[in-house]
């Protein structure tokens, strides 16, 4: 029965961090402004994480919608801010720079938790976080001349405002339901943004493009709570590596956007730093 439990805990990670790895690609395809982007995919996960509960749950809906307290109403203020950070990050640099930042937010996490949680953080973490922030000063390093340093800048926000919300998740001591969190975050980002959006009309491809983002990205986020649910959240880190895997790959294939040779070496350092800290992770606790 564990066995059964942790595979399906593994499965649904790797399926919820599949759901993500197009999501770059997705926002170049929308052809739509950055505001009108931020507001329509705030909408549109909100609207397929509203949907999820609503099949799940039915009549108590409104009980499970709500999020209940000061701190998860702070979370989703956090969720908002990242998800409109992940969006300029994706549109002023490169595909591959941005999600190779982005790819540090356990490495925040990890160092969040140390600092408000009072979490022990062993020497693994501070090796990776170290090789972490190499890899993001030669994203940086590459970047400059090229005039991509600010949307580097709005990814590394995105990641350590990832990290914060979810170090906010963990410190809830009576849990906190995160699909509620996550679809108030993005009814919050569509909110603020609302006024900044020049039109609210599009074409049926950026309908179509938005529409499958926000579905893709409800469902990674319900199938990445269901699996760290089932199994050690080092092991769900390690199934995040798809992101900065295959997303420049999705950039390739279908946008033709070829990495920088400085985006190719700080993500490999990040990578590695990354993998490391996971395996490690994972084979202290297997012996503890």
């Amino acid at each position: 029965m564990h066995s059964a439990h942790s595979r399906q805990g593994h499965l649904l990670a790797f399926a919820g961090a599949l759901c993500l790895t197009p999501d770059g690609v997705l926002v170049r395809l929308a052809g739509v402004d950055d505001w009108s982007l931020v507001f329509w995919r705030g909408a549109m996960i909100a609207a397929a994480l509203f949907l999820i509960l609503a099949a799940r749950h039915r009549s108590h809906f409104w009980h499970h919608a709500m999020p209940g307290s000061r701190r998860a109403w702070f979370c989703s203020v956090l969720f908002a801010a990242s998800s409109m950070m992940f969006v300029l990050g994706i549109t002023h640099t490169t595909i591959a720079s941005a999600l190779v930042i982005l790819s540090t937010t356990p490495m925040f996490a990890a160092l969040y938790g140390r600092l408000f949680l009072g979490e022990i953080t062993p020497w693994r973490t501070w090796l990776a976080m170290g090789g972490g922030a190499t890899g993001i000063a030669v994203v940086f390093a590459g970047d400059i001349q090229g005039g991509n340093w600010q949307g580097n800048l709005f990814a590394l926000a995105c990641a350590c405002l990832t990290a914060a919300h979810i170090t906010v998740i963990r410190s809830a001591a009576s849990g906190m339901n995160v699909m509620s969190v996550y679809g108030w975050g993005g009814m919050l980002l569509a909110s603020g943004c609302l006024l900044l959006v020049p039109s609210l009309s599009f074409s049926f491809q950026s309908l179509l493009v938005l529409a499958i983002m926000g579905l893709l990205s409800g469902l990674a986020f319900f199938m990445l709570g269901e699996g760290a649910k089932r199994v050690p959240a080092p092991e769900v880190t390690l199934m995040m590596l798809l992101e900065p895997t295959l997303g420049p790959v999705w950039a390739f294939l279908v946008l033709g956007e070829i990495p920088t040779l400085w985006a190719v070496i700080g993500g490999g350092i990040v990578i590695v730093s990354l993998v490391f800290h996971s395996i490690a992770h994972f084979t202290s606790n297997q012996n503890a």
